[in-house]
């Protein structure tokens, strides 16, 4: 295992809902000078929602949580609209029982809110899979993935959302009504 003392240690910390310290494109810049070129190729695949494997089990883990995230929101939304044949979804693995993450998800009114639970869900689910990695690989693709979210979360803006939230739910329900007619 080779350990990136001075990678890591040069990082500022990431909070969620905080004004992020570091662009995605240094980030990446500093690790690839940093840190082993195939340690580094491991860290560009580690990203929210890619399914193919990583080349560390460790990474691999996370985003197979992720799918299973993803998975269990999509039967619930299916559920809830009531497609009539519902669409076929990839298999669950089996690892992960997200069940009621996702049932308080649904519960909440606003996209807004429900994205930002689902963010926190994720941040939770990176700081007690970093738990006990501090130098090593495995720290640096948690500091990623929460430097992902992180960015995300920064690129919420309320009222835009709502408009374009409001324009797409237009446009499904319209399709909708069009082909039930």
């Amino acid at each position: 295992m080779r350990y990136n003392y001075y990678t890591v240690a040069a990082l500022e910390n990431i909070r969620l809902d905080e004004k992020v310290p570091i662009s995605e494109d240094k980030f990446l810049q500093f690790a690839e000078d940093t840190i082993d070129a195939r340690d580094y190729q491991v860290l560009l695949k580690s990203r929210w929602g890619l399914t193919e494997p990583t080349g560390l089990s460790f990474a691999d883990r996370i985003l197979s949580w992720e799918k299973e995230l993803r998975l269990e929101l999509a039967k619930a939304r299916i559920s809830k609209i009531h497609f009539d044949p519902a669409p076929a979804l990839p298999s669950s693995d089996g690892n992960d029982s997200l069940l009621e993450q996702v049932r308080a998800v649904m519960a909440l009114d606003s996209p807004l809110d429900a994205e930002r639970f689902l963010d926190h869900l994720r941040w939770s689910f990176l700081e007690n899979m970093g738990a006990c990695h501090f130098f090593d690989l495995e720290a640096l693709v948690v500091y990623y993935l929460k430097l992902q979210l992180a960015l995300r979360q920064e690129k919420f803006q309320e009222e835009l959302g709502r408009e374009s939230f409001e324009k797409a739910y237009t446009a499904v329900t319209d399709s909708f009504n069009l082909t039930t007619l």
